[in-house]
């Protein structure tokens, strides 16, 4: 039992290299603008978190029901359908359709992987290890994008639509290398209808059971509302809006992810160099700070603070992902972390168009220091609630 759940981990960093070798990850908004304006790209980042919102806490109780190793291999092939589709796209419809696929897919892997290594360390009673293991697996997806970005703009050079199909071919690999997971030994159910209702309410019931629990999970899905809107549209908008070209934008893009993967290591000593939450709220106010600062200052020292942001968010996101892990119990625990993210995704699918609108009509920089000043407002309302510590 112990070496099947360790081989577990040593698979989960394979598959989230080869799930993350995302080639178009510096190019993007370049091969959308191929097809539409900013309002467009808005459009579909729309298709793109609707998708998202509708399909998190389905895939989430799937993932608990039918068991994590199941929903991540289904997870896997549709995103390569997904990213192959986009790739061949010949118009905008067809792109959004690929869109949409991938992104249900993600659905299927988001909060299942975190649990199902959770889970693989609680079989052996190691969840101390949790943490780090979270950075472990920071790294290793900054490590793949920051190698691939660069890549990736030499693919776009040969074909605007080659770096997605070389990335699905990376995750229909990544669907044979899940075939070798073990699934963990944990209290599940048998997938049914009556148990798919109720795994589903757990998922919300699991974020605010208590009062304590309640007012974390609230001020942390309110935080990671805005940085997954940085994350999602903000950082890649802004290298574009600074007129870097694509290759340009590859290597700055590696070495943004390089630097990210550094960042990720860093999420147990922030922790227990400020507490858990104090640290949680830091890593929120710096993210709003470069926010801020951007629009103000030259395209080198900008490009720094974007490049920065990146970095400081994957500590971010590990030390929410922490917070939410431990008050949660196994058998709910992709169910809730799915939850989680479709709860944080709801202001993203209702103004990813506007905001796509007010890029066009206004500036990119200008939008995000808005959300960056809103960032620091509930980071500065957060950090006074001092009782959270204790959690």
């Amino acid at each position: 039992m112990e070496r099947q759940m360790k081989r577990n981990i040593t698979l989960v960093y394979i598959l989230t290299a080869l799930n993350y070798s995302w080639f178009w990850i510096a190019i993007w908004v370049l091969f959308y603008l191929r097809f539409t304006d900013y309002a467009g790209i808005g459009l579909l980042e729309s298709v793109m978190i609707t998708t998202s919102f509708l399909g998190e806490i389905p895939t989430g109780a799937i993932g608990d029901l039918l068991g994590k190793k199941k929903t991540l291999i289904i997870a896997f092939f549709l995103c390569a359908m997904g990213n192959l589709t986009m790739g061949f796209a010949p118009s905008f419809g067809i792109l959004a359709m690929g869109v949409a696929l991938t992104t249900f897919g993600g659905t299927f892997e988001s909060g299942t992987i975190q649990a199902f290594v959770y889970d693989s360390l609680a079989s052996i009673k190691e969840q101390e290890k949790y943490e780090k293991i979270l950075g472990n697996l920071s790294s290793v997806r900054m490590t793949a994008l920051g190698v691939v970005s660069i890549i990736g703009g030499y693919l776009y050079a040969i074909s605007p639509g080659l770096p997605f199909i070389v990335l699905s071919v990376f995750q229909m690999s990544a669907v044979f290398v899940s075939f070798f997971l073990h699934e963990p030994l944990v209290d599940t159910e048998v997938f049914s209808l009556q148990n798919y209702l109720r795994q589903t309410k757990q998922g919300f019931q699991q974020l605010f059971k208590t009062h304590e629990v309640k007012m974390q999970n609230m001020f942390i899905i309110a935080l990671t509302m805005i940085t997954l809107i940085s994350g999602q549209i903000l950082i890649d908008t802004q290298l574009v809006a600074q007129g870097w070209n694509a290759r340009e934008l590859g290597i700055i893009t590696a070495i943004m992810f390089i630097l990210s993967a550094g960042f990720g290591q860093m999420t147990p000593w922030v922790s227990k160099k400020f507490g858990q939450w104090n640290g949680f709220i830091l890593t929120a106010g710096v993210i709003a700070i470069t926010m801020i600062l951007v629009p103000v200052v030259g395209i080198l020292l900008g490009t720094f603070l974007i490049v920065t942001r990146q970095g400081i968010a994957e500590i971010f996101g590990n030390s929410a992902l922490v917070m939410i892990n431990k008050t949660t119990e196994s058998k709910y625990r992709a169910t809730t972390l799915s939850t989680y993210t479709m709860l944080s995704n709801i202001p993203y699918v209702l103004t990813a168009y506007f905001l796509g609108y007010l890029m066009d009509v206004w500036s990119v920089h200008g939008v995000t220091a808005i959300l960056g000043i809103l960032l620091f407002t509930i980071s500065a309302v957060a950090f006074t609630q001092k009782g959270h510590n204790s959690l």
